[in-house]
This record gives C-alpha cells, structure tokens and sequence, in this order.
C-alpha cells in the first residue's frame, strides 16, 4: 500500500495496516513489529491497534495506535487524556494516524507527548526502551480534498490578514461581528477565520462563540503558514547608498503614504534600553507610490546587495493599522512579526524578541 492510494475516509484497519507497513520498514530488520487489533472496548474505552515493538536483544514495548480522518489541533488534549488512561505501565508510547496531520496538530502532539504518522510522510515516534527515534517530515498542506468540506483551510489573502491583525488588538471578549467591523470585512468572513483558528486552538471560545482569549504568537506563527512577506506583496529590491540611516530618516518627509516593518520597525517598538538581537541591515517599508518613494530617497534598483526594500503591500490595512513612533510611521506590531517570522537572515530572532518584549505588557504574547 503507497501513500497516494489512501484517501480521506479510509477505514481504520487499513489505516493501521498503513502504519504497521511504514513503521516495519523503517526499522532494523533485526527488529519485529506485531499488530493486534482490538475489537472489544474495555471499561476505558479501546484503541484502534497496539503495536509490539521487539528488538534483537528481546527488549519489547508497546505502542498505542489511534486512528484520525481529521486530527483537529483543538482536540488534541481530549485525545491525550484519552489515550493516557488507556494506557497500561508497559505501555511506553501512543501514536496517531491520520490522512494528514498539520503542523499546528503537530506541535499540539508533541506537547502532549503523542507521536504521529500521516500519508505524506510526516512521522515521529520515540521509544526509551529499545531505544527508537524516528522523525521525519512530509508535506506541511493537504493533498486531499473533499468536495463536502467547506470549512476555511487557509489564512492566505486579504480578507483573513485583516481579521488576524485586527484580532491581535481587539480587547477581549469580542464576538464574530465586532471583529468583522474592526476588521473591515463581512460577518461571515469574520465567523469563517474564527472557526480555523478555533480548529487550531488558536484561540478560546465561549458556548455562543464570544472569542475569550487569544494566543497571539500561536496566531502570527498560524497566519504566517499563509502568508510570506516577499510573495505577498510585490517588492522592489533597491540600495540606498548613503545607508539605511539615509533612507529611514528620510522617509519622515515623504509626502506619501508609507509603513516601516521589519528589522526597524522591531526597534521602534522594543522597550528604551533593549539592545536589539541583530544589526540592522536593511530597511522594509510599504507604500502604495513605490517610484515616488524611490525618488525622493534616491534609491536604485538593484538585484545583489540591497539594504532598502520598497513594498507595494497586499492590502492598505498596513496602513490603517500603522501607528506613528517618534516621527516616524510603523506597521503595526502584529503586521511587524509576520513580516520579520517570513524574512531572511536572522529576522525570526528579531521576531522573538519583538514578541517577547510585547508579552512584558500584553500577556496574549506570552
């Protein structure tokens, strides 16, 4: 059985066979993996399959199998706690499988201690005794897709970083349609993104679907597995040759709209005194007059050695989140750390620190 012959919706004893398959081959062949299936529930419920895991010495644990169509990130606790009481003192791991597994599922898995297998090839699975590490990575989307399921999958586009951002500020609770009047956009669009992120335990939800908390780095780390900063908006690499410096003062004067993100944009918002993790040594700013920026800078395109990115930006809500710092007019923080967690260099550093620093007076970067 491959991969590309399991669809969503396969049954459980093929999924498993899938598994037992997989596993076998990646051990030694010295080693034995045996499957039992397990028909009849106990008073704690039953898995889908329990693995033997045997190596050539004799030294054998098993491993608990449970079997997904969807391994939703916000059922992933529910899951652990289940398996954990089915769990006997031999036990020594238990593994998911599922069609596919996203990476947000995957965090929520290993932080609950649970290994997982999926039909693209993601994998991890650790025994203490024998000793077993495997991982390995598989693809981060879903090839499959059901015609049925018509529940948001992506954060990708305008609509959905609008509500991100306007999320990342709005006090809390809020419900579907306060945000979407914060964000600028439909209630039900509003209502679609609050369903993912509720998917992805991103965020917590009363019964009537009032949103009560938000884990803001979960958030900027789940819009950003949408949204890169140099594919999102068309960019224009250019040298300023008289430094950044130059260029970022100069840009106080410029008599168009226009937002510093990135490595800058980070400084303007650490705390007085806070030394920066990396030098800057570029300057990212959006406007929606790329040539009249690059004209009163003076700039010059060019494709090796930029210190300058001028960016016509995916969406003017870069500039009606900005705010203005010493003169100056910065994207917001949120906007700021997705732009820096997709740049290049050392730029996800600068993104921790930045989110760290938010964390000292708003507890939902924490």
């Amino acid at each position: 059985m491959s991969w590309n012959d399991l669809k969503p919706g396969t049954s459980a004893a093929e999924m498993v066979a899938f598994a037992e398959q997989t596993l076998q081959s990646l051990l030694p062949r010295t080693w034995q993996l045996t499957a039992y299936r397990e028909e009849r529930p106990t008073t704690r419920g039953r898995a889908d399959a329990r693995f033997t895991i045997t190596a050539a010495d004799g030294t054998s644990a098993w491993v608990l199998v449970e079997v997904k169509s969807i391994v939703a990130p916000r059922d992933v606790a529910g899951m652990a706690a289940r398996l954990a009481a089915l769990q006997e003192a031999e036990t020594a791991a238990a593994i998911v499988v599922a069609p596919f597994i996203s990476p947000t599922a995957r965090r929520q898995l290993a932080d609950h201690g649970l290994g997982w297998l999926d039909v693209t090839g993601n994998l991890r699975l650790r025994l203490d005794s024998p000793a077993v590490y495997l991982d390995r990575a598989g693809a981060d989307r879903s090839s499959f897709r059901d015609p049925a399921d018509r529940l948001l999958k992506s954060l990708r586009g305008p609509a959905a970083a609008k509500v991100v951002l306007a999320l990342s500020e709005t006090p809390l609770p809020t419900g579907v349609r306060e945000l979407a009047f914060r964000a600028d956009v439909s209630a039900a669009t509003s209502a679609r993104v609050l369903e993912l992120l509720d998917r992805d335990a991103v965020i917590d939800r009363s019964a009537d679907g009032v949103v009560t908390s938000v884990r803001k780095r979960a958030l900027l780390t789940r819009w950003t597995a949408d949204y890169q900063v140099m594919k999102a908006n068309e960019v224009i690499t250019t040298v300023d040759p008289r430094g950044i410096s130059h260029a970022l003062e100069a840009s106080a004067s410029l008599g168009v709209r226009y937002a510093v993100t990135g490595s800058a944009a980070a400084r303007a918002y650490l705390p007085e005194g806070v030394t920066p993790v990396s030098p800057l040594v570029s300057l990212s700013l959006y406007t929606e007059d790329p040539i009249q920026v690059m004209d009163h800078l003076r700039l010059k395109k060019a494709e090796h050695g930029a210190n300058v990115l001028v960016m016509s930006p995916y969406d003017e809500v870069v500039h009606a989140r900005a705010r203005l710092v010493d003169g100056l007019t910065y994207a917001a923080p949120a906007q700021v750390v997705a732009d820096l967690l997709t740049g290049a260099g050392r730029s996800s550093e600068e993104a921790e620190q930045l989110m760290s620093a938010l964390g000292e007076t708003d507890p939902g970067w924490e």
